[in-house]
C-alpha cells in the first residue's frame, strides 16, 4: 500500500507540475501579449509618440530642413532623435511639437546636432526657449572634460532660430567648417 500510494502521489505530482508548466506558458504569453497590447494602448495614450517622425511623417517643410542642414552640418555616426529624447532629452513638451526630425553625433566629445521642429500653433518661441536651455545644460556638461573643449565651444555657437512654423536648432560637429548661419537662413527663407 505504501508504494501504491507513492506511485499515486508522485503521478499527482507530475500532474500538477505538468498543469503548472502548462499554465506558466499561458500566463507568459498572455503575459506577453498583455505587455504588448498595454505598450500599445500606453503609446496611443501619450502624446509624444503622436509626434514621431517614423510613425506620423516629419512634415515636408521638416524633412527638408534637416536634409539642407545636414549637407552643411555632416554628422557622424547618426544617432536618430527619437519622440523619448524630444521629451526627456530636450525637456519639449509633446502638445508643443507637431512635427519634428533630428539627428545627433553619436560619438564621443561630439556634440553634433541638427533638429528641426514643427512647433504647435503658438509655441514656437517656448520651443525655442526650452532649446536654450537644453543648450546651457550641454555647454555646462561639455565643461566638465578638458578632452570636450572642441564640443563645448560648438554647443556654445548652437544656432537655434525659427519661427511659426519652423524652429530649428544646429550644433556644428567637430568637422563641421561651413558656415551654418547661411545655411539655418537659407532654411528658414531669411
Amino acid at each position: 500500500m505504501n508504494i501504491r500510494l507513492k506511485l499515486v502521489l508522485s503521478a499527482a505530482a507530475l500532474a500538477a507540475g505538468c498543469v503548472l508548466l502548462a499554465g506558466c506558458g499561458g500566463s507568459a504569453s498572455s503575459a506577453s501579449s498583455s505587455a504588448s497590447s498595454g505598450a500599445a494602448s500606453q503609446s496611443a495614450s501619450e502624446p509624444a509618440a503622436s509626434v514621431s517622425a517614423e510613425e506620423n511623417g516629419a512634415s515636408d517643410a521638416v524633412a527638408s530642413a534637416v536634409d539642407a542642414l545636414l549637407e552643411a552640418d555632416p554628422i557622424s555616426n547618426q544617432f536618430e532623435i527619437t519622440a523619448m529624447n524630444i521629451e526627456y532629452d530636450f525637456g519639449l513638451k509633446a502638445d508643443d511639437v507637431t512635427s519634428y526630425k533630428g539627428l545627433k553625433s553619436n560619438d564621443n566629445g561630439d556634440a553634433g546636432l541638427v533638429l528641426a521642429i514643427q512647433p504647435a500653433a503658438g509655441k514656437a518661441q517656448d520651443v525655442m526657449d526650452t532649446l536654450k536651455t537644453y543648450q546651457q545644460d550641454q555647454v555646462a556638461f561639455y565643461g566638465n572634460y578638458a578632452e570636450f573643449a572642441q564640443a563645448q565651444s560648438n554647443v556654445e555657437n548652437a544656432i537655434i532660430d525659427g519661427g511659426d512654423d519652423l524652429v530649428v536648432m544646429v550644433i556644428a560637429s567637430n568637422d563641421c567648417s561651413s558656415d551654418l548661419t547661411s545655411a539655418v537662413k537659407d532654411v528658414l527663407g531669411k
